[in-house]
């Protein structure tokens, strides 16, 4: 069941990637995150203080959210998750999306913090997984010809190690708030952040004046896509820390990269290259190493 989850969970994320980047073309990102924040809010908040003692609900709550320690770690949590984003969000306009995606998706530091912080058991199997996914990342992504100087793959590695470092080693941690509170409250706590964290960026850059000029009907649009997929692949993906190892989740999440190459083949008929279908097999390999294991 775990499996069927971070798939489900891998999807949403793929669909969301590709259309974040059509998104921050026409909208700010930070406006882009709030607005996107209030939707995920909003669905998360229904679903946990109306329906949470339902009988489909009640395995997805370990008990009411509350203020306590536990619910300022979870939230310190959130707010590093966060800048992941931020950086993700900033390379894939500033920097060659051929080095930030690869590198912004490396699970180095998600398997650092799940061994040596977590405490999970560490198997060989986990080892060639990682080495298999990660030359098929690049093998998929890398392009020299999109780098035009030293300075500019300098610009992409930075942004996506900065982006690697807050997403990997917050998402091994999950483990923790998700055990505390269950994963529907803690998919509330971590979005209504998200939320406030989106609405800090628009008033430190100076965008509130610019709100009310995208919330035309196109934006709204927008916004409830990339909300509805964040609702269905976060809950998913949290869902699955009740089922699997943090390192066999992460790696597994890396074939959301897979999902986004095949829907440009398939539904915007880009052409791939011998290197990307190589990259392929290796990232579908390391799926098959993994499960040997989980």
């Amino acid at each position: 069941m775990g499996i069927i989850y971070v798939l489900i969970g891998a999807l949403c994320f793929a669909i969301s990637n590709a259309y974040w980047k059509k998104v921050t073309a026409t909208i700010p990102y930070q406006i882009g995150m709030f607005y996107r924040g209030i939707f995920a809010t909003i669905i998360f908040s229904i679903l946990y203080f109306g329906f949470r003692q339902a009988d489909f609900f009640k395995y997805w709550v370990v008990r009411d959210i509350a203020f306590d320690n536990e619910f300022l770690l979870s939230i310190a949590l959130s707010v590093f998750n966060i800048f992941g984003l931020v950086f993700f969000l900033q390379g894939i306009q500033k920097a060659p999306v051929s080095v930030v995606v690869p590198v912004s998706s490396l699970k180095l530091f998600t398997i650092l913090t799940a061994v040596f912080v977590v405490g999970e058991v560490w198997h060989g199997n986990y080892l060639y997984a990682f080495i298999l996914s990660t030359v098929g990342l690049f093998l998929l992504y890398y392009k020299r010809g999109e780098i035009h100087n030293a300075k500019e793959f300098e610009k992409g590695m930075l942004y996506g190690i900065a982006s690697s470092f807050f997403w990997g080693s917050s998402y091994a941690l999950y483990k923790f708030p998700i055990a505390w509170f269950g994963p529907l409250a803690f998919s509330l706590i971590i979005e209504s952040v998200a939320m406030f964290f989106g609405l800090a960026l628009v008033i430190k850059d100076g965008l509130v004046n610019q709100l009310l000029s995208y919330l035309k009907f196109i934006h709204i649009k927008a916004y409830l896509i990339l909300g509805a997929l964040l609702v269905i692949g976060g809950l998913a993906i949290n869902m699955s820390y009740g089922y699997l190892p943090v390192v066999v989740i992460n790696i597994l999440i890396i074939g959301s990269q897979i999902i986004s190459v095949l829907i440009g083949y398939f539904i915007y008929k880009e052409r791939l290259s011998l290197k990307q279908w190589i990259g392929l097999a290796l990232i579908i390999a390391s799926f098959f190493v993994v499960a040997a294991v989980a």
